[in-house]
């Protein structure tokens, strides 16, 4: 299984904490949560519950300088969660700089927590304890996104209650270093369309997993690998850079059976052909 990175503080706070309810579609079958109903925690416990209380984020925006999430990694546990308990999502975040301050990034982490319980099944007792439901680890680099080329690279911050240069390092693994000397075989294409974006005017980011775990299935009852249900446990997904409505792109994995019950896909988004970089590389742990 893919690890969640270790949990971090900035600012001298330990995270913000927010509950979160669930969606019927949040849940499979079996109670264990989907890896993407992780993802509107981190937005409850850290966006809103931390950068709303940071002095600095109002003057970004002024400066035109974004966070743009360039690396995500989701781990669900193996536990059941009912839809009528909703999740305690704690979060955290932390300013880094890559070595020789190149890139600077604005990290998340979130641990979501939930009694162990199931939908159709009788509710908990009220001092039941939370236990782990899943891990998010979500790696922004900070950018000027609408600035021409040669100024979109912040390299120094000038903001209240922010260091021009933060102490904490963090190593930038490129996006195809996931897939270096992997034999990769064609999956197929998909086509991207309107309702595949979002209002940052791209693909949204939650999209290329599920394509990946869609493709990923059929591409394992082709080769007979493995048989039976399975659902994605844990992702790491890294960016290079977007795809948009209208456009195409060749998917490309490399099946392995890790365990009897688990198995690893890696594999990438490709845009035009004879283009080696991929737009988005993704490793996933099938269970």
């Amino acid at each position: 299984m893919i690890p969640a990175l270790p949990p971090a503080t900035s600012f001298d706070r330990d995270g913000g904490v927010a509950s979160l309810s669930l969606r019927y579609e949040d849940i499979t079958q079996d109670g264990r949560l989907q890896l993407h109903a992780l993802m509107p925690g981190l937005g409850a416990a850290v966006w809103q519950s931390l950068l709303a209380n940071v002095p600095a984020a109002d003057v970004f925006r002024a400066q035109g300088i974004l966070p743009i999430l360039r690396r995500l990694v989701l781990v669900g546990e193996e536990r059941p969660v009912s839809v009528h308990l909703p999740l305690t999502c704690e979060g955290s975040l932390r300013f880094a700089k890559q070595e020789g301050g190149e890139r600077l990034f604005l990290n998340m982490w979130l641990e979501a927590k939930a009694p162990i319980a199931t939908t159709l099944g009788p509710s908990p007792p009220a001092d039941e304890p939370l236990d782990r439901a899943g891990r998010v680890f979500a790696e922004h680099v900070i950018t000027r996104p609408f600035a021409p080329p040669g100024e979109r690279k912040v390299t120094r911050l000038d903001a209240p209650g922010v260091p021009p240069l933060p102490e904490a390092e963090h190593a930038f693994d490129a996006t195809e270093a996931l897939i270096e000397g992997v034999t990769l075989e064609d999956a197929g294409d998909v086509l991207f369309g309107t309702m595949h974006t979002d209002s940052n005017q791209h693909v949204n980011s939650l999209v290329y997993p599920r394509m990946f775990e869609e493709l990923a299935l059929r591409t394992l009852a082709t080769k007979g690998v493995k048989r039976g249900p399975l659902l994605a446990r844990s992702l790491d997904i890294r960016w290079r850079k977007p795809f948009f409505a209208g456009e195409r792109a060749r998917v490309v994995m490399h099946l392995a059976q890790r365990e009897s019950d688990s198995v690893v896909v890696t594999g990438a988004f490709l845009g035009e052909a004879g283009i080696a970089k991929p737009h988005c590389a993704v490793q996933l742990a099938l269970r």
